[in-house]
């Protein structure tokens, strides 16, 4: 048995205790980082599919059909440039075309938002 002067935690102790609070430190940081990035994510596809829907419209409303084939720009939302390309082509069904938009961020490889939609051919 130990005399009343010697309790306490041993410097073992103490250094496992400090290990094990690291570790939980360190996964808590890594599931806030991690939610950190997946919001910044959904922003950026959020954004994305604006600027899609923005493109797909802008066809749509057009007085004349648009020209077969593909168009690409540049649009700014929410300070940051977006790269699109319309597609338009023919459908299973002559009379009716075809137009799909993808968006990227500009200088980016990865699809954001794609979206399609058919419009009466000229």
């Amino acid at each position: 048995m130990r005399p009343e002067a010697e309790q306490g935690f041993s410097l073992l102790e103490v250094v496992v205790a400090l290990a094990v609070f690291s570790l939980g430190a360190l996964a808590a940081m890594n599931v806030l980082g991690h939610g950190s990035r997946s919001a910044t994510a959904q922003e950026d596809r959020l954004i994305a599919g604006i600027v899609a829907e923005n493109q797909l419209a802008e066809a749509m409303l057009q007085a004349a059909s648009p020209s077969l084939g593909l168009t690409s720009g540049t649009e700014r939302a929410m300070s940051r440039d977006w790269a699109w390309e319309l597609r338009v082509g023919p459908s299973p069904e002559p009379r009716i075309l075809r137009i799909d938009v993808a968006v990227r961020m500009q200088g980016g490889r990865q699809v954001l938002a794609e979206l399609s939609s058919f419009r009466a051919a000229p």
